[in-house]
């Protein structure tokens, strides 16, 4: 089922019996999960009618009696299983023996006044098994995949607006580039992007770079724009101070691979007229990061960035093996990046 469209019943007081949500985007989950708690349940009486279990620490019997109790002071009552294991094929956490045999039962008639959500992060139910199939029929099942592009971009652009803020579609696409596509991290940025802009402000460019937070991978991503535009003195900077926060220097290495191997992959398929959008579809990577990634590998050759990714593989062999200091390796390495771009 459509999760709008689920949203709206439950806002026209249309409760299901029973919802399975699966999917490993958590944050939409636990949205309409506080959703439900807030529509079909009185608020003045939520510790009487609202119950969250576990089902590796609960069992399954015990929740499902719980939903067949009459709500007490209200018309509904509210249970949330977690960890819904038994839907999936993965291996049992559970601490407790549950028979899901006993849902099939429940599933004959579910209690009008109750309203049971089962929940599990897993990406696919095991549609092998008679329960997934029967709930297939009689329950309302919501997939929360993880969001990507133009979903990811418009996401933004609505969330803006539950914050008295706009942003353009070229500034949501450059925050998510920056920050990631976690939607939990992406709205605490958006809510302290728009305090800083004011209600009915707009979102730039400008506070963009200055608030909002960047990955590990965003400040490697710089860390290498600053190698590109020949700021060797920045670079350094940019690197010591991530050392100054306790970063691993071989995972910096690991991320400098991962980054050279892009742009080399960039250089040698963007003279065959791919567009962006061909290439980010290719690389699996956001067009804005295939924007950014061109305009650094303009400033190396072919040679130099096969170069360079030989001499990372080398580093990592060295620092493992004890032979350099992890330190000395990424000043190297980042004075021969430098090297490479003037040659070229």
């Amino acid at each position: 089922m459509p999760l709008l469209s689920a949203i709206r019943e439950i806002r026209q007081k249309q409760f299901a019996p029973i919802y399975v949500l699966y999917g490993p985007e958590s944050f939409l989950a636990e949205e309409f999960m506080a959703l439900a708690r807030r529509e079909m349940v009185d608020p003045a009486f939520n510790d009487l009618n609202i119950s969250i279990y576990d089902c590796s620490e609960t069992p399954l019997q015990e929740i499902l009696q719980d939903a067949e109790t009459l709500p007490f002071m209200g018309e509904h009552r509210l249970v949330i299983a977690r960890q819904a294991y038994f839907l999936t094929g993965s291996k049992s956490p559970a601490k407790v023996e549950s028979n899901p045999d006993s849902l099939l039962t429940y599933m004959q008639n579910p209690p009008a006044y109750s309203s049971l959500i089962l929940h599990t992060d897993s990406e696919k139910l095991d549609e092998r098994k008679k329960l997934v199939k029967s709930l297939q029929q009689k329950a309302k099942m919501i997939s929360f995949p993880l969001m990507k592009d133009v979903d990811l971009y418009s996401w933004v652009e609505r969330r803006a607006e539950k914050y008295q803020a706009r942003i353009q579609r070229e500034q949501a696409i450059k925050l998510v580039a920056r920050v990631g596509g976690e939607l939990r991290l992406l709205d605490k940025e958006l809510e302290k992007l728009a305090l800083y802009v004011g209600a009915g402000g707009s979102i730039t460019d400008q506070s963009i770079e200055l608030l909002s937070s960047r990955t590990l991978e965003q400040d490697v991503f710089a860390l290498i724009e600053q190698v590109a535009i020949g700021r060797l003195d920045k670079a350094m900077r940019m690197m010591y101070d991530l050392m100054k926060t306790g970063e691993e220097p071989i995972k910096l290495l690991s991320l400098f691979a991962r980054q050279f191997r892009l742009l080399l992959h960039v250089r040698q398929w963007s003279p065959r007229g791919y567009s962006q959008q061909q290439l980010a579809g290719m690389l699996k990577i956001h067009p804005y990061a295939v924007k950014k990634a061109m305009e650094q590998a303009r400033h190396f050759s072919e040679d130099s960035l096969k170069k360079l990714l030989g001499i990372l593989a080398e580093e990592d062999y060295r620092i493992k093996s004890g032979q350099v200091d992890k330190l000395l390796a990424l000043e190297l390495f980042i004075a021969r990046a430098h090297e490479e771009r003037q040659r070229a």
